[in-house]
């Protein structure tokens, strides 16, 4: 059994930094995966820069932390970092202080909040807005994305930001896979799509580069003391081929995928070279 806290142990003064998927990775259905706790009381031990990375915007940081606690996972605050956190530098001077539909859920207290965006949730306003976040979560589908719809028919320029690019993940009812932020959003770019009108997402999570620039601007904030981190000397650690191992390789980070999530060993070695891992653990 090959184990990713050995080969910390034996490459660290080789190493910048770790980037660490959550869900899969570190946890499972609650519960902390062998190992994971220890490991991140290591990296703290060490002052080796981390930072949990996750696609998560349903939960704020303060949610998060508390998910984790409560399955035995105990991490700093300030060592989470979400795809939401990136809608802080997208928006700066160009979006701040428009209004814009929230679809869905962004944490508890709201990352769009945070950006200084001002949002609403009541569909009767969406022609105000001036662009859309997707959310996560249960909600009202068909009224929201057909308001959703209908004003990037007449906006087409308007900004579509996507903090999850996740197509599906596992169900919040606990059965079965559910429908991503990501997939919700490509189905309404590819109704717009037949009528002849051209909508792009603004994707900001993995695997997409912006989550992985304001990661490493958090290291430069949080470890002052430490030379910049250089990408190829990071880790990128997942269970997902589309996301943390695609986001690892094409941001020229060291992908490693652990094989305690929703990826076997034949699949990382049967993938395409852009989703295949350059190392593989049995688990942590």
């Amino acid at each position: 059994m090959r184990l990713f806290s050995e080969f910390y142990f034996a490459n660290r003064e080789n190493l910048d930094g770790a980037l660490l998927d959550v869900d899969g990775t570190l946890s499972a259905n609650g519960a902390p995966l062998p190992g994971a706790a220890e490991l991140l009381v290591q990296f703290e031990k060490d002052r080796f820069p981390y930072l949990l990375l996750t696609n998560d915007t349903c939960h704020s940081h303060e949610e998060k932390r508390r998910i984790l606690a409560n399955g035995g996972i105990h991490v700093p605050m300030s060592r989470i970092f979400s795809a939401g956190d990136v809608l802080r530098y997208w928006a700066g001077k160009n979006y701040h202080g428009e209004l814009f539909f929230q679809c869905g859920v962004l944490g508890n207290p709201g990352y769009g909040e945070a950006a200084g965006i001002q949002l609403t949730t009541d569909v009767k306003r969406i022609p105000e807005c001036k662009g859309v976040l997707m959310g996560e979560g249960i909600y009202a589908w068909q009224e929201n994305l057909e308001g959703i719809f209908n004003l990037f028919m007449a906006h087409p320029e308007y900004p579509f930001v996507v903090c999850n690019p996740d197509s599906y993940w596992p169900s919040v009812s606990g059965t079965g896979m559910g429908v991503g932020a990501g997939g919700q959003a490509r189905f309404i770019c590819g109704l717009l799509k037949e009528m002849g009108i051209s909508v792009e997402p603004v994707y900001l999570g993995k695997p997409y580069a912006p989550v992985y620039q304001q990661a490493f601007q958090v290291f430069a904030e949080q470890y002052p003391e430490r030379p910049a981190v250089r990408a190829e000397r990071v880790i990128m650690l997942g269970d997902s081929l589309a996301s943390d191992i695609r986001g690892g390789n094409v941001n020229g980070l060291l992908s490693c995928l652990v094989l305690t999530g929703i990826t076997s060993r034949k699949l990382a070695e049967d993938a395409e070279e852009i989703r295949r891992p350059k190392e593989i653990f049995d688990r942590i």
